[in-house]
Formats: C-alpha cells, structure tokens, sequence
C-alpha cells in the first residue's frame, strides 16, 4: 500500500500543475494591450487610495484644531447608537474586511474571467475612493470614538488606522458593499452561488453593524458607503458594457477562452448568439447587422453579414422542417434574424448586457418568463 501512494502522489502532483498551467493558459494569459490596461487601473486605484488617506490626515488634525478651539471632545447625536451598545473591539472591523476579501479572492481565482472581475472590481472601488476624497476632509466632524487618536506627523507620509476626523464615509463598509457586490454579479448561478452571495450580504450587514458599535463611525457614514458602492459598481458595469464589451475592445480580458462565452460549459449555439447580440465577429471585430441590412435594401452592399455559421443563423428563427433554397428567401431570413435578435428582443438583449449582474441570460426557445442558467 505504500508503495501505491509513493508512484500515484507524483502523478497527481503532475496533474494539479498541468491542470494549474493549462488554466492560467487558458483564462489568466494577457497580451501587451490588456497588461497596460490593467498597470494603468492599478497606478489610478493606489493614487486614489493614497490621496485618500492623505484626505483623512487632513481631516484628522483639522478636527483636532476644532477641538482645541472648543476646549472639549463631544459626539454627535445618533439614533443607531442608542439601539447599539458601545464596545471596544476595533480589530473585528478589519478582522471583517479579511473575511470579506478572502473569500473574494478565492472566487476570482476560479472564475472563467478572472481579470474582468479584477477590472471591474478595482474600477469601482478606485471611483468610490475618488468620491471619498472629496468627502473625508471637506465637512469636518467630531469623532464619535472619545479614544480615537489624532494625526500630528506629515499628512502625505502618515498612515494610522482608526484615526480621528477620518469621518464620511466610512472606507470599511466601502470594502464590505464592493466585496458584496462581486458575489452578487459573479457568483455561480447555482445553489451553492446563492447561499455564498446571500452569506457574503450577512457578513456586509453584521460588518456595518460592528463599525457603529465600535463608534468607528456614524451611521450616517455607514449608509453613504451602502448608496455609493452600489452606485459606483454600476457606474463602471455601464460603462464596461458600452465601452469595451461593445465594441470588442481588451478580448483578452472579457473573452479570454472565446468571443462570446463566458463559462466553460457554453455551448457553442450560446456563444454564437451572444456574437449576435453583441455584433460582433467570431475575432471580435464589431458591425452592425441592422445598417447592413438597411445597406442591403438600398443597394450600397451585398448581404454578407461577418459571421461564421450560416446553418446555425437561418436556424434561429427557421423551423426545423421549413426548406428554402431560393436566393428571394435568404435576404428576409437574414433580416428577421438581425431585427429580431439584435433589436426586437429586449428581454435578451438586456440579460445579456448585464449578464453577470441582473441575472441569467435567456436560452434560445424560451420566453422571458421562463429563463434558466446554463
């Protein structure tokens, strides 16, 4: 029996890292124009941060000045903190940034897009750090933690947690909502990915509820940060779809493995109408088969829409038993085809805009009150 385990642990060993190499072949390779895209999101996401906690030093020995003037340190009046008792338990606040991050991290280590979801991930928490700046130090407020420390050194080289006067809004439940969001647009569409994304809300809610009872923060804080994440999150998700989505751009990041499939086990019917939908070519290059058609019927050009299937196109719409080999046919089939998917059917379009965020595509044959996930 030993000898069994010694011959079969190499071999498994040798199937995990050709496993492991084939997936970072498969979904983590970027070509130069990717690579620069993600360097430029991480140079804007750390000067955010940066400035930010530049933006709180300020804040921080600004609120010493006012309480100096003043001669005393008081709170100001909360409703929340008269229903949650005061406790002096600061590292649960960050002990809670860990249990929301790591998890994270686990998950965009096993999606089949894992540099979008980096992508969009810091995109949003870099625009919700931008807003922070411009937030933390411009109305200055008391610290509701009488035992909160004071910023007193190089506001550009001091970095202290918990300081005093770092106010609105608060930058822990910032992180908490993000995470959050990451599992509701990226988590499996399964069971499993929706006791993982509803626990994932848990941890957000009892995370904001351990930063009021810490007085890290005012309520007031906490729920600026619930109204901006959300708010950046879509932000960026609108603008990836229009902007890079659309128009084929950075396809190492959005269709490492295929244009037009976002999960492994896609069928290649999916990914094709997913082409359809987007208008674009099986090598990402964008059209748009409506002005094509319109060309057509005008005379300006030929019918000969960029796509790489033709049995697979006339059978969207084309009955099982219905047989046309009249050149008259193809040019109506054609249209109906465009017109229909392209434009006519919004509740596939929209699913398949946010395909990650508003829930599960629909399937070719389906109505839109009966949609399942691949």
């Amino acid at each position: 029996m030993p000898k069994l385990v010694s011959i079969r642990a190499p071999e498994m060993g040798r199937r995990c890292v050709a496993f492991a190499w084939r997936r970072i072949r498969r979904n983590w390779w970027l070509d130069r124009k990717c690579i620069g895209f993600l360097v430029g999101i991480g140079i804007v996401f750390g000067l955010s941060y940066y400035f930010m906690n530049v933006m709180a030093n300020v804040a921080s020995q600004r609120s010493k000045l006012i309480e100096d003037a003043l001669g005393t340190r008081f709170t100001l009046p909360d409703v929340f903190f008269g229903f949650i008792g005061f406790v002096e338990l600061l590292w649960m606040t960050d002990m809670f940034d860990a249990l929301m991050f790591v998890p994270t991290a686990a998950l965009v280590m096993s999606h089949e897009r894992p540099w979008r979801v980096v992508s969009r991930l810091l995109l949003a928490w870099g625009l919700a750090s931008l807003i922070r700046i411009t937030t933390v130090a411009i109305t200055s407020v008391p610290d509701p933690r009488p035992s909160c420390q004071y910023v007193s050194g190089n506001v550009f080289t001091a970095f202290t947690l918990h300081r005093c006067g770092d106010a609105i809004y608060s930058g822990h439940t910032l992180i908490f909502v993000v995470c959050a969001m990451v599992w509701t647009s990226f988590a499996p569409k399964n069971v499993v990915g929706r006791v993982l994304t509803t626990c994932a809300w848990g941890l957000c809610v009892a995370g904001s509820l351990i930063v009021i009872a810490n007085r890290a923060h005012y309520t007031i804080d906490v729920l600026l940060a619930w109204y901006i994440a959300p708010g950046a999150w879509y932000t960026v998700a609108w603008f990836w779809y229009w902007q890079v989505t659309k128009k084929g751009r950075l396809l190492r990041i959005e269709f490492p493995v295929e244009v037009g499939r976002h999960r492994d086990s896609d069928t290649p019917e999916m990914c094709q109408r997913r082409r359809v939908q987007l208008g674009l070519t099986r090598d990402g290059t964008p059209y748009d088969p409506v002005a094509l058609y319109l060309n057509t019927m005008r005379g300006e050009a030929e019918l000969t829409p960029p796509m790489e299937d033709a049995q697979f196109e006339d059978s969207l719409l084309r009955p099982a038993n219905e047989k046309s080999n009249s050149p008259e046919s193809e040019v109506p089939m054609l249209a109906m085809k465009d017109s229909c998917v392209v434009a006519v059917d919004p509740a596939s379009s929209l699913d398949d805009q946010f395909d990650e965020d508003f829930g599960p595509e629909q399937q070719p044959g389906s109505s839109s009150r009966d949609r399942t996930h691949p």
